[in-house]
Parts: C-alpha cells; structure tokens; sequence
C-alpha cells in the first residue's frame, strides 16, 4: 500500500464472503456473520458511497451478537462486485441488490449508510414483500448538498492530494468537530464506484424510491452533519412520514457517524428492531 493512497482498501469485511452471479449478470459480493436466532429478521447492510462494507464491521458485530443474522453488501467496482448495467440508474442497482434480497429466507431490514439509505429505500421499493423495515443512517437524498461539503466529499477520493488537505477534507465532511477519524476512514475511497453511483443518482427521480416502499423507517442522524444537516434530512422525513418515522438524533456526530457514536447507533438499532421484530425479547 502507498504511503498515502485514499483509494486503498480501508479494512477487512467481518463474516463469510459470498458471491453470485445474478440472472441479469450483476456480479453480487457479500459477507455472512453466519445464522442468527430463530425468526429474527435478516439485516441486510449498504454502505455510504464509494465506500466498503467494513464500515458496519462493528456495528454487524454487535446487532449478530444479538441474535440477528447480518449480510454486508459491497458496493458494485470494490472486491469483485459489479453491476448489472453499464451504467445503471439507483433502481438498477436496486434490482441488482433486489436479487440477493430474494435470496434471503424469511423476512429482512435493510440498513443504509449515506447514500446506502438511497440504495436501502429503492431495494425496499423494488422489494416491499421482503422488507420488515428500513434503517437510515445519515440520510440525505432530497435537497442538494452545500459546496463546501460537497467538495469536502469529492476531495476525500483525491489521491492527487497531500495527506493533510485529503484527511482535512475528510474531517470537514464527515467527522464532527473533536471526533477522531480512524485509520482506515482514510482509505477505503474508490472513485470509480462514486462515479457509478452519481451517475445513477443522476440518472433517477427521488420519487422512485423515497417512500421505501411504504416500510417503517428508523432514521438516526448526527447533529453535526455537514453533508446531511438534520434540516434537511431527519426533520424533513419526520414530517414527511409521521407515524412511520422513529427518529433518533445524536449529538457529537457527522456524517460519518458509524465511527463515532458506535454504542448510540447499536443501541437505537437494538431498542427499534425490538418494537419491530415479533421475536424480540
């Protein structure tokens, strides 16, 4: 690995990979924790963009140990996955992601971070029979990102960067103010699956997906987040969907938010999926 290379491989995914070919030619790319307890509901993970499924690493840990079976979902052009298209559309990629859903036995939650709540909200939409609920995390998709933190998003891909204006923007985008930035939230950005997923939010109507299908929503969201500031994110959907919006907001936290407030995020998780799930205790 270079000495600074933001595009290197962040860390190692928790679990067992898998990979299938789907019928449309999707190349699919998972990581099993392996079975949880009897008639709980699969959680099924999509990470923020360009971004590796090793950011849920230690939230996946905690929600198994709990007795929930866990898939992490790794984002089409990173470990092998690819998409079903060229260039897809978000509901491309959420047929694709609709094909591993289909697999899973019984009934599933799908969990999104960033613009993984994208891809979780259009997968529930294309599978509504499949889908106990929807957790967002750090959910934006609506109103437009401000240009400070929007090019904080761009920069933190830039290998061309020193490593101090890349961690800068890194900071500046997704980490609250006095929050550490692990190593690997250094690595781990691979420009060519950011490009494919802008390209595919581009591509599509935020009506396409923005109800999920109808799903109950858990939405916990960083107080401190510059690219999806509460306004415009958790306050928006609350409104939006009352009664079918449980709303979480944590103080300290950016956009990142799986780093940084990892026992608040397993925690409201937790407390959610028990209201939600018939099995829970």
């Amino acid at each position: 690995m270079a000495e600074h290379d933001p595009n290197a491989e962040a860390r190692p995914t928790v679990g067992t990979r898998h990979d299938m070919t789907a019928s449309n030619g999707a190349v699919l790319v998972w990581y099993d924790l392996g079975a949880g307890a009897p008639g709980k509901p699969r959680l099924i993970m999509f990470p923020s963009a360009g971004r590796e499924a090793s950011d849920f690493n230690e939230l996946a840990l905690t929600l198994h140990e709990a007795g929930y079976p866990v898939w992490l979902v790794q984002h089409a052009e990173i470990d092998g996955a690819k998409a079903g298209q060229p260039a897809p559309s978000l509901m491309d990629l959420a047929r694709d992601a609709a094909q591993l859903v289909e697999t899973s036995e019984g009934e599933t939650v799908l969990v999104g971070h960033a613009f993984g709540n994208r891809l979780a909200r259009a997968t529930a939409t294309v599978k509504p029979d499949k889908t106990a609920g929807v957790v967002l995390l750090a959910a934006g998709g609506l109103r437009p990102i401000e240009d400070k933190a929007r090019k904080a998003l761009n920069d933190s891909f830039r290998p061309d960067l020193p490593a101090e204006e890349q961690k800068a923007a890194v900071r500046y985008g997704f980490f609250a103010e006095g929050s550490e930035i692990p190593d690997y939230w250094l690595r781990g950005w691979h420009i060519a699956t950011g490009q494919l997923q802008g390209g595919a939010v581009q591509k599509t109507e935020t009506s396409e997906w923005w109800t999920a299908g109808g799903a109950p929503l858990l939405v916990v969201t960083g107080l401190q987040d510059a690219i999806a500031p509460p306004e415009d994110t958790i306050d928006v959907l609350e409104k939006a969907f009352p009664g079918r919006v449980t709303a979480v907001r944590i103080e300290g936290a950016g956009h990142a938010l799986l780093p940084e407030k990892p026992d608040e995020i397993a925690t409201a998780v937790l407390d959610w999926l028990e209201k939600l799930d018939p099995a829970g205790e």
